[in-house]
């Protein structure tokens, strides 16, 4: 069925109110992706596939600091929406540091899971995927961190709502327990 307009009312007395997140940001490339599928309206993900063999991985993300989100750009007629992924992450782990140097020209997607909440954002589309746009260290008196942002080269869909349920789980089981994935499995490792 395809979009007809409805009204759109207030979610809640507190639909406004901050949310919380769990403590990873899911990161996939697009390359790994066999299945991907929006319903009619265009927002909705209703299929979500991995090849064979293929898995997403988790990067611990300061819960403060996540922010995924879509931002309108273009003129009249050509109007569309880029995709955000923002966060920090504490430390400069030679995981980390292996994780950006290899996908630094990666064609990425990103998955924000909230706390208690089966819907999730997914940014990022198959042929206009998140690129590393900012990656600031930072290793002062003040702090040791990474400022990390992921954003779509050009306008297009909104930002989509992924079921958890479609989620595939991560390499590493602790990182699927803090996320909250449905499923079993993974091997236990130390995760980003």
């Amino acid at each position: 069925m395809s979009y007809e307009r409805v009204s759109v009312k207030k979610a809640s007395s507190n639909a406004g109110r901050p949310k919380g997140k769990a403590a990873y940001i899911v990161l996939f490339d697009w390359e790994d992706i066999q299945t991907y599928t929006r319903d009619d309206k265009g927002v909705r993900v209703t299929a979500f596939a991995f090849k064979t063999g293929k898995k997403p991985i988790g990067i611990y993300a300061t819960d403060s600091t996540q922010n995924v989100f879509h931002q309108l750009s273009g003129n009249d007629d050509a109007r569309g929406f880029i995709h955000h992924v923002d966060f920090e992450h504490p430390g400069d782990s030679l995981e980390l540091n292996e994780f950006l140097e290899n996908n630094v020209n990666g064609r990425l997607g990103g998955i924000l899971v909230p706390c208690g909440d089966p819907d999730c954002k997914i940014a990022g589309l198959p042929c206009n995927p998140l690129k590393f746009t900012q990656d600031n260290g930072q290793s002062n008196n003040e702090g040791t961190k990474h400022t990390i942002q992921l954003v779509q080269s050009f306008a297009g869909a909104a930002l989509g709502h992924i079921s958890k349920q479609l989620i595939p789980i991560t390499d590493d089981a602790v990182v699927n327990s803090a996320l909250g994935l449905p499923g079993t499995g993974g091997s236990v490792g130390d995760g980003l």
